[in-house]
């Protein structure tokens, strides 16, 4: 098993996190973007072990619909 920095899987859900300090490099997209999606609601943030982040589905489905 690999691990990354700034990433958290959550065994009981499946469900895998990015850091919201690292999820703009794992999205390719600016910082700004990011940003803009949670001001808006439409990115959630939770806080896993103290760290604020973003589910690695959310992402993937922010970046597909702003591509579309």
């Amino acid at each position: 098993m690999t691990r990354e920095t700034g990433t958290f899987n959550n065994y009981g859900n499946g469900l895998k996190y990015v850091a919201l300090s690292r999820a703009p490099k794992v999205a390719g997209i600016p910082a700004h973007e990011l940003t803009d999606a949670i001001s808006k609601g439409r990115l959630a943030v939770v806080e896993v072990s103290g760290c604020k982040c973003v589910t690695l589905a959310d992402l993937v489905a922010l970046v597909r619909g702003a591509k579309a």
